[in-house]
């Protein structure tokens, strides 16, 4: 394989791992009232919002930080997730709170303009967030 290939292939693995999706689990401590702030995102891309493309991988040890042709941009299972962090500490969970967004234009998440692309690439994103006692 000449050089350039390899350069062309290595940029096409890189732009693919940046645009597959992503998920997070955050948390940060409230100290002064010994509770705990989590929010837990997904996001993934999809053909005309319905065939799972790529998205972050929400499997509880992830062999890959995204998943390719699978839907884990649910509630269900972010909520899951949630759940289980809670339960692994101890903690009862309270206010949570759902975020959901669905573009049937793509988007490149941090760019002012969307790609005239419509209903051919749509972004989908969920988050839970919720305090932890």
């Amino acid at each position: 394989m000449s050089g350039m290939k390899l350069v062309s292939l290595g940029l096409l693995l890189c732009a693919t791992a940046c645009l597959a999706g992503c998920f997070t689990l955050d948390s940060a401590d409230v100290h002064q009232t010994n509770e705990e702030h989590v929010c837990v995102r997904n996001y993934g891309w999809y053909l005309f919002s319905l065939v799972p493309l790529a998205c972050g991988n929400a499997s509880e040890d992830p062999f890959l930080p995204w998943a390719i042709f699978r839907n884990d941009v649910t509630k269900e299972k972010i909520q899951k997730r949630f759940m289980d962090y809670a339960r692994f500490y101890g903690k009862t969970p309270t206010d949570m709170t759902y975020y959901s967004q669905e573009s049937v234009l793509f988007e490149i998440p941090g760019a002012d303009f969307p790609i005239p692309l419509p209903y051919i690439l749509t972004y989908k994103e969920v988050q839970l967030s919720g305090v932890l006692k």
